[in-house]
């Protein structure tokens, strides 16, 4: 099948934009997609011509217009996992009194597709669309640990060339592998200050009526009021009654071979 060439650079270069970067010039928008300057300004003023991108002329800086979410709620309306899943975090949060978020794969990241808000925990500025790197959160590997064997080796593939290049300072590759193993075999994953000084959550996976992992939830506690025994004998049972309930009303009915 022969790709859509424009189409892809395109996106590209929007993709190119998020929290850490929301405002980008000409020649770092052709720097993080490889593409000729040239190339990079053709598309910079197409999307802005749509209406998803805007330019400061003071500051020779493109950002993303108000258009762009459209596409995102789009997107967000109709994953019926989180409308399926919503009345079951919001029971959770309930219960529980705590922070509660639902989260999916997409290529090596986590994106947070639902959030059920208690509290605001540190200055950790978490949200709808919020992204972060599968292996460094407990939604990440709760969902990694479930994939099938051609699913995880197309993610370690993305894994490892982050390793080579540098923008990835976390253990290698086969101490990651080890650590999924261990988190399929308990059915959870705890991530205990590993992304965010004084954050600790645990996560676990949701399946659908085919037995493959669709997403995953978290309860997400401050370290200094909750310690790990708390979260483990006070929240995980609550959180596994609950992604067991939002998997069977996907269809799922189990039980999973952890083998």
């Amino acid at each position: 099948m022969k790709l859509v060439e424009s189409l892809r650079k395109g996106l590209e270069v929007m993709e190119a934009f998020n929290s850490q970067r929301p405002r980008l010039r000409l020649q770092e928008v052709a720097s993080l997609t490889g593409q000729p300057k040239a190339t990079a300004y053709r598309l910079l003023r197409t999307l802005v011509d749509l209406g998803y991108l805007r330019y400061d002329a003071q500051s020779f800086q493109f950002y993303l217009a108000p258009r762009v979410m459209s596409l995102g709620f789009t997107v967000l309306s109709s994953l019926d996992l989180r409308e399926t899943a919503q009345p079951y975090l919001e029971d959770l949060s309930a219960k529980i009194d705590q922070n509660v978020n639902l989260g999916i794969l997409d290529r090596s990241e986590v994106v947070y597709v639902d959030r059920v808000k208690k509290r605001r925990i540190l200055n950790i500025d978490l949200f709808v669309g919020s992204r972060l790197p599968a292996h460094a959160s407990s939604i990440g590997r709760a969902i990694l640990a479930f994939l099938d064997e051609d699913e995880l080796n197309a993610f370690f593939k993305l894994f490892c060339a982050e390793l080579e290049s540098g923008a990835c300072s976390v253990p290698g590759a086969e101490k990651l592998r080890q650590e999924l193993a261990e988190v399929r075999r308990q059915g959870y994953a705890v991530n205990d200050q590993e992304s965010f000084t004084g954050l600790r959550a645990a996560a676990a996976p949701v399946f659908n009526a085919q037995g493959k992992v669709e997403g995953a939830v978290n309860v997400a506690v401050f370290s200094q009021l909750t310690s790990r025994e708390e979260l483990m004998q006070n929240y995980l049972p609550w959180l596994l009654h609950t992604v067991e309930n939002i998997s069977k009303a996907r269809g799922f009915r189990g039980p999973l071979d952890k083998a």
